[in-house]
């Protein structure tokens, strides 16, 4: 155990050095500064940050280490923000013993045996220390490592407190970890119906297999949820819950007005509506398949998955055998001086009906963006226990195996001698490991947007009056002090504060730049504007006309591990947001080009913005052509390119959107003085085909924009 937890807090202590910082990151480290300086997490935005809130507590005297260094002494190598992963890191790592503790303890209160208890605890703590998902949450500076061990406990001290004679200490053990949990992580209410059904379940089979001697031993004769102390611990629950809930409220959740304005309701109903505003009973099978798969059928969880289900099977097909054979309550000995072995053991049934019960709940109850791994990643200890106890039931086929083998007993006793079970886990721990080895590998290659060094890079070119624009407020908050403009474009409700009256985003308060126009505006405010945003989210929080300003106006003048940092070209022209010319040509019925606006520098370029508007989803990208024709309907000059410079093709564009689409004509060094026309149009490239023009008079399918008189030189 000391090897695994050793090893568990290697990997995430290497995560913790060698990786930048995960998008919320600096939202939980930007909290826990505003902790050391209130007292409270209240954001600049006057939020309460309740997310994660016992977490960001923890983090805070870590953070407190480099509150007050400047940031240019500690920004280059990030360790400021790195020291607030200490937290997750060591209680990561302290999680490894506690599962391997925990797991020994509650299947040897299941009548196993102790070698067998053992082992099943080493195979469990060992897949959590090697687990991708175990490593990542356990080197960040966020709360799912927190909550994880809470969750472990609380799990535990709730079997122990059912068991018989179901002592009542653990039970209220478990409601204080189980508090701890939902300020820790609100989703964990997800836990506390399976956990109640457990209990229930369990607490009635184990007082059903004692004996009446037993029972006027312990003075314990009734079940644990008729005994006198449950109104308390029920009523103690109920607070437990209504508190969590109320904290989550006072955060403002997706938007909604704070509790003392005139916008919100009754408090009662404020909490039901907290509570339940990301559940929603939708279920379909394509969907839930989708989710295990994301969470199951990754490689590192596949096998064990599988050999999970085989494994429950096989104890299955022993609990029935020994049901027929009357054998239910004296299964047989493995050795006459150890505990009874059964296939199904207490815990492993507790365990059982949580962990299904939980996954039952996230593909029914829950709204479909909460059917994320990252929110089951505190229940994962719960299946590598129930994992590491259905492949120990593979023990039952290889002693039906080696029964009909000559000479088995010889063969048995050298198996005995020299493989015990608890080296059986270390070689099974061996096996899976190197199954998943390549997510393990790529959990710690794969890197997060690198915004600190983005930010670093800005910090060191700003000038006075420039504007710094982003999507991550915080991160802007942490390394500059300040931004001038939260940008996003879609799905932008769930980043506001008050997404009606004068929105701003949730953690500085800076106004929102919802529209291309109004970051259109922005880039002209200062005398240099900055755009700091990464690959992961561009394309899907940003739309065509907003990439269309990016790429007319702005430069990337960094790169790196997906961060990009634009800046304005210098000199350069404002893009118009709206079209001088309307057109209103449709195309195949598919699209339509609504109008253009067009700038000519004689003698040398038209400067030309195309607005299109697609009616349905394109399932091409298609290419679009601007010809310059003569009078005799010679092409003197033209350009073939997708729109948007392949920035932004036409099979991503949304029906509905405008498309703004910045195209640059060079013009002939020796272009005769007269009048030309203009065509456009879309055409597929490995076809030559092009995309009918309704009511075309071009005989071409070529929309005619317009003519134009150039100039003698």
């Amino acid at each position: 155990m000391l090897i695994l937890t050793l090893a568990g807090f290697g990997l995430r202590w290497y995560y913790l050095l060698t990786t930048h910082p995960f998008f919320d990151e600096y939202t939980s480290v930007l909290a826990a500064r505003q902790i050391l300086r209130h007292g409270w997490p209240v954001m600049p935005s006057g939020l309460f940050y309740e997310h994660g809130l016992l977490a960001t507590y923890v983090m805070a005297p870590f953070t407190a280490l480099f509150i007050n260094l400047p940031v240019s002494q500690w920004q280059a190598a990030h360790w400021g923000l790195m020291l607030s992963r200490w937290p997750s890191v060591l209680v990561g790592a302290a999680t490894i013993p506690l599962i391997y503790t925990l797991g020994r303890r509650g299947f040897i209160c299941s009548a196993y045996n102790p070698r067998l208890a053992v082992a099943i605890g080493l195979l469990a703590a060992g897949l959590f220390a090697f687990s991708p998902e175990g490593m990542v949450w356990g080197g960040r500076a966020r709360m799912y490592a927190l909550a994880t061990i809470l969750v472990v406990l609380a799990t535990y001290w709730a079997y122990r407190g059912t068991l018989y004679p179901a002592p009542a200490k653990y039970r209220w053990w478990a409601l204080a970890a189980l508090l701890a949990t939902l300020l820790t992580q609100l989703g964990a209410l997800t836990l506390i119906p399976p956990l109640v059904v457990g209990m229930v379940v369990v607490g009635w089979l184990s007082r059903r297999n004692v004996t009446q001697e037993s029972r006027t031993a312990h003075r314990v004769s009734s079940l644990w949820f008729r005994q006198p102390g449950i109104l308390g611990e029920g009523l103690a629950l109920v607070a437990i819950v209504l508190l969590a809930i109320y904290i989550k409220r006072l955060g403002q959740p997706l938007g909604l007005a704070p509790l003392d304005e005139s916008g919100s309701e009754s408090l009662p109903t404020e909490l039901l509506k907290t509570a339940t505003y990301q559940t929603a009973f939708y279920a379909t099978w394509s969907d839930t398949v989708k989710f295990l798969s994301r969470q199951f059928g990754v490689p590192h969880h596949l096998w064990l998955t599988m050999a999970t289900i085989v494994g429950f099977l096989i104890g299955l097909v022993v609990w029935f055998r020994e049901r027929v054979r009357g054998n239910e309550l004296k299964i047989r000995q493995e050795k006459s001086n150890m505990r009874a072995v059964h296939p199904f053991p207490h815990f492993s049934l507790f365990l059982w009906l949580v962990f299904g019960l939980i996954i039952l709940e996230m593909v029914t109850l829950l709204e479909p963006f909460r059917r994320n791994p990252r929110y089951i990643v505190m229940y994962l200890p719960l299946f590598y226990l129930i994992a590491a106890d259905a492949v120990f039931n593979f023990r039952f086929i290889f002693r039906l195996f080696f029964h009909f083998m000559p000479h088995h007993s010889r063969f048995m006793a050298f198996v005995w001698r020299y493989i015990s079970l608890p080296v059986a886990a270390i070689l099974l721990l061996i096996l899976f490991v190197a199954i998943g080895f390549n997510d393990l590998r790529l959990a710690l290659l794969t890197p997060e947007p690198a915004y600190e060094e983005a930010l670093a890079f800005v910090r060191s070119e700003w000038q006075p009056g420039d504007t710094f624009l982003t999507m991550n407020t915080p991160a802007a908050g942490l390394y500059l002090g300040h931004a001038d403009g939260f940008t996003v474009q879609d799905d932008a409700a769930q980043f506001l504060l008050d997404s009606v009256a004068t929105p701003v985003d949730r953690w500085l308060g800076v106004p929102w730049l919802g529209t291309a126009t109004d970051f259109n505006a922005a880039l002209n405010a200062g005398n240099r504007a900055w755009f700091v945003i990464d690959t992961i989210r561009q394309p899907i929080y940003f739309r065509g006309d907003w990439l269309a300003v990016v790429n007319s106006q702005m430069e990337q003048v960094w790169a790196k591990d997906n961060a990009l940092v634009y800046r304005t070209r210098p000199h350069h022209i404002p893009l118009p947001t709206q079209p001088d010319t309307l057109i209103n040509a449709s195309l195949d019925d598919s699209l339509e080009l609504v109008g253009f606006s067009l700038s000519h520098v004689p003698n040398s370029e038209l400067q030309l913005v195309l607005f299109w508007r697609p009616f349905v989803p394109l399932s091409t990208d298609y290419t679009a052509f601007l010809h310059l024709r003569n009078q005799e309907g010679s092409t003197v000059a033209q350009r073939d390119r997708q729109p948007l410079d392949g920035a932004y093709s036409t099979s991503h564009w949304q029906p509905g959107e405008t498309v703004i689409d910045p195209v640059t004509l060079t013009l002939p060094a020796d272009l005769p003085a007269g009048k030309y026309s203009l065509y456009t149009g879309l055409y597929q490239l490995n076809t030559q085909q092009r995309l009918p023009v309704a009511n075309d008079t071009s005989g071409e399918n070529a929309i005619l924009l317009g003519e134009i008189m150039v100039n003698e030189q």
